[in-house]
């Protein structure tokens, strides 16, 4: 009996000890989480600690576990006790013989069993589980968890500058809050310097705090703007102000008539979006046999968010003066809501939108995003090919004929197969089978003609490919004179060399005997349904390379002017004169300007003190140095601080060579490069008739 409660003693313990360890690495994790978004006490460890042990101990059953649960787990933990460890609870009165003899038999085992370790797993589990939270709590405190609590108050805080603001020494405190405009759905956020980055619109809230009480506190944007502060607080102590940023540029504070540094004001444009067409091609023909269908597929992204999209398309009808245009707006199956990027999908019906063959369907992509912006693609266009067209014969029955008449036969093989397929059921299998293959056979004789424009001078070479070398090859003949001439010599040999066609009209030329290629083998295998649809293609890529050969130009006349009756035959001529151009030249005094200060800033680098007349060179200087700062910034307000400096009172032992080749470097960029262009002679004219003479007559001199 005394072994059975020591056990229960043990198993009840591990059980105590393993809810603790749990409940510590429960609270430690929460704590560790709490700590690094707001500070909190780990001496709330304990009585979180103890809650969740009661609650585990509930969940365990420790205070149910009884000597009967005890002697059970031993019969099943140890066989050799061949499940009668129970029989030792009973009361020895009323046990059997049978059941006294097996307590005697099982007497030995009993003492040498010992607690079984099924009892100490769950406190194994919960000290690992106890490692790892400590691991993970340690890991968590080196996290700035910050943002995300600003986050959920709709704040941000911003990364801080690796360069900081140089403040007055009379400011204690400066808390700038940043609002972005509604387009961005960016949070708000603070920051403590005054150079801020901010979308284009944003909302700048200033809060500055100064150590003493002052007077009058205001702001200078651009050198041109001035903003009064206004007081929070009844001591002067704290200024407050608001603007809102649509353009780039700088200001500086003045505190009682003393400035500040140079603070910068840059602005993060707003993009339009931007819309990539993956299918269709930009021009594309849906030939005959083909599904009249396109599918557009869209990728469109912006810098803020899609509000709206659609397709705005517009198809015409009809030929010359009777044509026709309908527009209409396509939607996509899609709802935007916002978001950056987005790929669409939409397959396009063309005959429901009402379009037939020989229609053209023109349409682009129209998008709006979060901020209104109106952006649209390239136009893109798909035409229904025109088989009535292709049969046409305008354009060949008037003028010079300078095509040959083999152009026009693959008309004749559509006739002929579409005669075969309205023929079908009034004739014989054989004839049906024998009228298909002659046509096969046309078919073949006439791209054996045309494969003649590429060299192909038997039907082998057609559709033959030339091995590519080998690098090993290529190393064998380096330096081979005739490996180099074969490469740009023309020999009528080689299919690819024997014409100088240009790659354009060859690459179609190619395309076109692919499709009668294609025609031939459904025709030859008894297939002329199928062959039609690319007898048609051929055929239009066939009047597509017939229109590219023909070149039009246009009759021009000259136009003389009018004669007046009064001034013919009259022998005056002294109102013509030898014509003369004359311009002036002004060099801009802004580059002057520029380029003279260049000059003294190397005078400065020698340690060269400056008289009144460079001083106003550099004055000027610093006002064109200021307009480009306010553009851009981030280039050239450091330059324009140490302009300043330069120009102040005490400002020349102060400035660093570093500081100077900075500012040259600044007024470099600002200087543009002169493009000399030539210049008119000033020497007097020399076609007088007397100096003509003159030099006639030093001409005839032996």
């Amino acid at each position: 009996m005394k072994h059975i409660k020591s056990i229960k003693i043990r198993w009840i313990s591990s059980g105590l000890l393993s809810a603790a360890f749990l409940a510590i690495s429960f609270s430690l994790l929460v704590l560790s989480v709490w700590n690094s978004i707001s500070p909190v006490s780990y001496w709330f460890i304990l009585p979180i600690s103890l809650l969740i042990s009661l609650g585990l101990i509930q969940i365990f059953r420790l205070s149910k576990i009884s000597e009967a649960d005890v002697s059970r787990l031993l019969d099943q933990t140890y066989p050799q006790l061949e499940e009668s460890f129970s029989l030792v609870l009973k009361n020895s009165e009323k046990l059997n013989m049978l059941e006294k003899l097996q307590i005697e038999k099982i007497k030995n085992e009993m003492q040498r069993i010992q607690a079984p370790a099924l009892i100490y797993k769950r406190l194994k589990i919960s000290a690992i589980f106890l490692v790892i939270s400590i691991l993970v709590s340690i890991f968590i405190s080196t996290l700035d968890f910050g943002t995300l609590n600003n986050n959920s108050l709709g704040i941000e805080k911003e990364a801080k500058p690796a360069m900081p603001d140089k403040i007055l020494p009379e400011i204690s405190s400066i808390r700038l809050k940043i609002i972005p405009p509604a387009y961005t759905t960016k949070n708000t956020r603070v920051q403590q310097q005054f150079s801020a980055t901010v979308e284009d619109g944003a909302l700048l809230e200033w809060v500055i705090e100064t150590s003493r009480p002052a007077s009058k506190i205001k702001f200078i944007f651009n050198d041109k703007e001035n903003i009064k502060l206004r007081s929070v607080n009844k001591s002067g102590t704290q200024w407050a102000v608001s603007k809102r940023i649509n353009q780039p540029g700088f200001y500086q504070m003045e505190l009682d008539g003393k400035l500040s540094e140079l603070y910068k004001l840059e602005t993060i444009k707003d993009e339009p979006a931007s819309i990539r067409i993956i299918t269709p091609k930009q021009y594309s023909t849906i030939d005959f046999g083909e599904p009249q269908k396109t599918n557009l597929q869209v990728q469109i992204n912006d810098d803020y968010g899609i509000n709206d999209t659609y397709i705005s398309a517009t198809i015409s009808s009809g030929r010359g003066e009777s044509v026709k245009f309908k527009e209409q707006v396509i939607r996509f199956n899609e709802s935007m809501n916002g978001k950056q990027e987005y790929k669409l999908q939409k397959t396009i019906d063309l005959p429901k939108l009402g379009m037939v063959p020989g229609d053209e369907l023109y349409f682009y992509i129209n998008v709006t995003d979060s901020r209104k912006q109106q952006s649209r693609s390239d136009i893109y266009i798909v035409s229904i090919q025109d088989t009535a067209k292709l049969m046409s014969m305008d354009g060949m029955l008037g003028g010079i004929n300078l095509v040959p008449e083999y152009f026009r036969s693959q008309r004749q093989i559509i006739i002929d197969t579409e005669k075969i397929l309205k023929d079908k059921n009034s004739i014989s299998e054989e004839e049906f089978k024998n009228r298909s293959n002659n046509l096969g056979i046309d078919q073949k004789l006439l791209r054996l003609r045309y494969g003649k424009f590429l060299g192909e001078e038997t039907d082998e070479e057609i559709g033959e490919e030339h091995q590519e070398t080998t690098v090993a090859e290529e190393s064998a003949a380096f330096g081979n004179a005739e490996k180099i001439m074969d490469a740009y010599a023309h020999k009528h040999d080689i299919a690819e060399d024997a014409t100088f066609f240009e790659p354009e009209l060859k690459a179609q030329l190619k395309a076109t005997l692919t499709e009668m290629w294609k025609s031939e083998l459904r025709l030859r295998t008894y297939k002329p349904v199928e062959a039609l649809p690319f007898e048609y293609k051929a055929l239009r890529l066939l009047k597509d390379l017939q229109q590219k050969s023909r070149a039009y130009v246009s009759k021009t006349a000259l136009k003389t002017p009018a004669i007046k009756s009064e001034k013919r035959l009259s022998a005056e001529l002294d109102k013509i004169i030898q014509p003369s151009a004359e311009r002036t030249i002004l060099k801009s005094e802004e580059q002057n300007a520029l380029k003279k200060s260049t000059s003294i800033i190397a005078k400065l680098k020698d340690g060269k003190k400056l008289n009144q007349s460079e001083y106003s060179i550099l004055q000027n200087a610093n006002r064109n140095l200021a307009a480009k700062a306010s553009a851009q910034p981030g280039t050239y307000l450091k330059a324009l601080g140490i302009m300043r400096k330069i120009l102040s009172k005490s400002g020349n032992g102060k400035v660093s060579f570093g500081e100077l080749s900075t500012m040259e470097v600044a007024l470099q960029s600002m200087i543009k490069n002169e493009v000399k262009t030539p210049q008119a002679t000033t020497a007097a004219s020399k076609t007088s008739l007397s100096t003509e003479y003159f030099n006639s007559l030093k001409r005839q001199q032996p």
